[in-house]
């Protein structure tokens, strides 16, 4: 069950209030795997920032002392800090995401044109879009048969390639075996 696994909501957007006297900053996300709860120490990764939820808000509900996967989610801080999109939210007492901005990869090549060094392309993990560039091709394998190609410097259409990406930032991820949802 997803609520067994560690807490993970990526940062979907964050609210601002201004009007009134309002300074309150929801940060909204659908929780992906785990719970979390009222007073819990919330980690964000990948700038490790660090506060405590002082507020749960779930769509078309009273506010509530706890929030389980699978529910969109608004969360105040006792702490007001700056997180933005794209963030994981996980917390504090938990295993952590793995945090890189190099990444070895396994991928299946759908694009028109084949995927080629030097060229900037977009990483999307969660609400994370992360500029990134092709960096090394260490094998690559025709889909269709199995069988390995020769040693090519592109990725192309229906390919499959074990390679290294570079992201201009880190990300923030679980393993695929571990947690394939984040």
């Amino acid at each position: 069950l997803p609520v067994d696994k560690p807490f993970r909501m990526p940062v979907q957007d964050v609210y601002k209030f201004t009007q009134y006297g309002d300074s309150r900053r929801i940060i909204a996300g659908t929780i992906q795997t785990g719970s979390v709860r009222v007073g819990d120490e919330i980690v964000f990764y990948p700038s490790g920032k660090k506060s405590r939820v002082k507020s749960i808000a779930t769509f078309n509900k009273p506010l509530t002392q706890e929030a389980l996967a699978g529910y969109a989610t608004g969360i105040t801080l006792n702490e007001q800090i700056y997180v933005t999109r794209g963030e994981l939210t996980t917390r504090a007492k938990e295993p952590g995401p793995k945090v890189t901005s190099r990444l070895g990869v396994s991928l299946f090549w759908l694009g028109k044109d084949p995927m080629v060094k030097n060229k900037e392309y977009f990483l999307k993990v969660g609400a994370a879009k992360i500029p990134m560039r092709l960096e090394e091709i260490h094998r690559i394998m025709d889909a269709s048969d199995l069988r390995l190609l020769d040693q090519k410097e592109r990725i192309d259409r229906h390919d499959v390639a074990e390679c290294v990406l570079k992201l201009k930032r880190e990300a923030a991820f679980d393993l695929a075996d571990e947690m394939p949802v984040t």
